[in-house]
């Protein structure tokens, strides 16, 4: 598989350019429809936090710059010299380990006149050099040379105008994020009661050290909202109409192996949102997909079982979608970083996720079911970005204005912590996403005159 391939859906209309923000009390873009919070209801959403570019420009601020943003997983930096490139809202980083070890994420943006010093997605480097007038950084983000500095006589600082590092980096059990805000609460805290599925499902001690992304990914670009993506990820209600196709063509050849997707049966699962919206669906194996599985890896399995205890193969085999908010999804056995670029554009980064200590014909079968599922050119992964398409072009009729998000809010449960539990097809995820939402909103934008037409 190739690094990293582009792939965009045609622009439409929505793509055009929007006019300057207008300016809240507090300095935040709020757009026309005044208090931002009163655009999500526990059980409705306004149409116009998919559509508003006010409300972008806010959530840049208020979302991406406020929160634990991930930026790279520690196999794709793994020597000296290593980095990659990735965007936190709107500001480009490189993601570079450096001589001593140390992870840095750096604003990819030279000192002297804003150009971007590092254009590749990713490689090996220990200087980054800009294309502009040539002012070279070591990966560190120490400032080396600078061309003809005669001439600046003796008001150049070098030492003083280094890349500028993001104000906080850390990661967890090999996924890095970095935030804007410098007083950001720690990662392990941020991460609360999601924590234990990454220990237990994604992250297993037995998959930490071993887990690589080394295949590559693709990217694919369509042109609806970002928060479409992140919703969609976790929704398990729209698998069997969406997904028709793969289900059919799955149950037409039941012998071979096939991403684990959407079990129909509501009992052996259940959708999960947690603070700081962290979202989860999560559907069990059955025992005959256990069994079958040691069937075919029994070396490996056993090794496992011994090492870790049996009850780890019913994580592993489980099928389990995970938002780390706001632009992380780990979806079944495949690694998904969300990048908005516009308030009707978006791009998905889609990354296989390998095991370093696997038998090579299990990673072979997950390669396989990658590219069947989620390349860009296979069903599901298409299948997602045209309903979002869809609906991007179906919130900019006037008849409506208010999105429902009521499915399973009657019986939904409340757990310790601050968690709230829903049936697999229930919009408990997608409500606990927008509830996050407002709060970072509200907090930014502030107090406004008043609400949207409707809103109760």
């Amino acid at each position: 598989m190739e690094s990293i391939r582009e792939a965009a859906v045609p622009p439409t209309a929505a793509d055009e350019a929007a006019p300057p923000p207008a300016v809240g009390p507090l300095g935040g873009a709020v757009g026309p429809l005044g208090d931002v919070g009163a655009l999500v209801e526990e059980d409705r959403v306004h149409g116009s936090v998919y559509t508003d570019p006010h409300l972008f420009d806010l959530e840049m601020r208020a979302v991406f710059g406020r929160t634990w943003v991930y930026v790279a997983h520690e196999s794709e930096i793994r020597e000296a010299g290593d980095y990659k490139r990735a965007t936190i809202g709107r500001s480009p980083v490189i993601v570079a380990r450096g001589a001593d070890g140390a992870v840095r994420v750096l604003f990819n943006r030279c000192r002297h006149r804003a150009s971007l010093v590092c254009r590749e997605n990713a490689g090996n480097a220990h200087f980054f050099r800009c294309p502009f007038h040539g002012w070279t950084y070591r990966n560190s983000g120490r400032l080396v040379g600078v061309p003809r500095a005669g001439r600046y006589g003796e008001g150049l600082d070098k030492d003083a105008l280094g890349l500028t590092p993001v104000p906080r980096v850390d990661s967890y059990r090999g996924l890095v994020f970095a935030s804007l805000d410098p007083d950001i609460v720690p990662l392990p805290e941020y991460l609360g009661g999601i924590r234990p599925y990454l220990d237990r499902i994604f992250l297993h001690e037995a998959f930490e050290k071993a887990l690589d992304l080394s295949a590559g990914g693709n990217r694919q670009t369509y042109p609806g909202n970002w928060k479409h993506a992140a919703e969609g990820g976790v929704d398990g209600y729209h698998a069997t109409t969406l997904h028709e196709t793969w289900f059919k063509i799955r149950d037409q050849h039941p012998d071979r192996p096939h991403a684990r997707l959407a079990s129909r049966d509501e009992t052996v699962g259940y959708s999960e949102a947690h603070p700081n919206g962290h979202v989860l669906l999560a559907r069990w194996p059955s025992d005959g997909d256990i069994e079958a599985f040691r069937a075919d890896y029994p070396e490996y399995t056993a090794r496992l079982a011994a090492e870790h205890g049996p009850a780890l193969l019913r994580d592993f085999l489980g099928q389990f979608n995970l938002l780390i908010y706001p632009n992380l999804h780990l979806t079944l056995q495949n690694l998904r970083v969300i990048t908005p670029i516009g308030p009707a554009e978006t791009r998905i980064t889609m990354h296989p996720m390998l095991i370093g200590d696997a038998p090579p014909e299990l990673n072979d079968e997950r390669l396989r079911e990658f590219e069947e599922a989620f390349a860009t050119g296979a069903f599901i992964s298409p299948d997602d970005a045209e309903a979002f398409v869809c609906v991007q072009q179906g919130v900019a009729a006037d008849a409506e204005p208010w999105l429902l998000l009521n499915r399973g809010l009657h019986d939904e449960r409340r757990l310790d912590g601050g968690a709230r539990r829903g049936a697999p097809s229930d919009e408990t995820p997608q409500r606990g996403l927008l509830r996050e939402w407002r709060r970072l909103m509200t907090a930014a934008a502030g107090t406004h005159a008043h609400a949207p037409e409707g809103a109760r």
